[in-house]
């Protein structure tokens, strides 16, 4: 019996695990985000790059739920000039949110990007689906000598990189 509970338990919790899957998404030049659940129907993310600056990211907005997130200059600076063409966004919201909220992940991807490695280097914003709030920055680094990366965490300081 113990043995049988063991294995119904484990089988939840792999196809709980299982289900957290980041969905890819798309944005209209609208910013609304076609995929999103009727929930987040109101949702919409502002992107927009300069054209005489080699693409150099101008702004990013985030709406959901009400809330509003206008990343400042200090961080848009992260992201390299020409990344719109790299523009990868993500999302998660049939999940338990006690672990994470339902979210959004923008990423600006380098461009180029050397081949071979296990994610694309460049610079992710994360977002509460929830009130829109910038829940983190990281930044994908090529680890120095190896054919890897990491991703580093981009602590704050008033909304700037520390």
């Amino acid at each position: 019996m113990k043995r049988t509970t063991l294995l119904v338990a484990f089988m939840v919790i792999a196809t709980a695990a299982f289900a957290h899957q980041d969905r890819i998404l798309s944005v209209h030049a609208d910013g609304v985000i076609p995929e999103l659940p009727s929930a987040y129907q109101t949702t919409r993310l502002h992107v927009a790059f300069s054209e005489a600056d080699a693409g150099t990211l101008q702004q990013l907005n985030f709406l959901s739920s009400g809330g509003e997130t206008r990343v400042q200059p200090c961080l848009l600076r992260l992201v390299s000039s020409g990344s719109f063409r790299s523009l990868f966004i993500t999302g998660s919201w049939y999940h338990d949110e006690s672990i994470v909220p339902h979210y959004i992940g923008v990423q600006f991807r380098d461009s180029p990007s050397p081949e071979g490695l296990p994610a694309h280097l460049g610079v992710r914003f994360l977002f509460s689906l929830r009130d829109a709030k910038l829940l983190e920055v990281e930044r994908v680094v090529l680890i120095p000598g190896q054919n890897n990366v990491r991703l580093q965490n981009i602590r704050l300081s008033n909304g700037c990189p520390e």
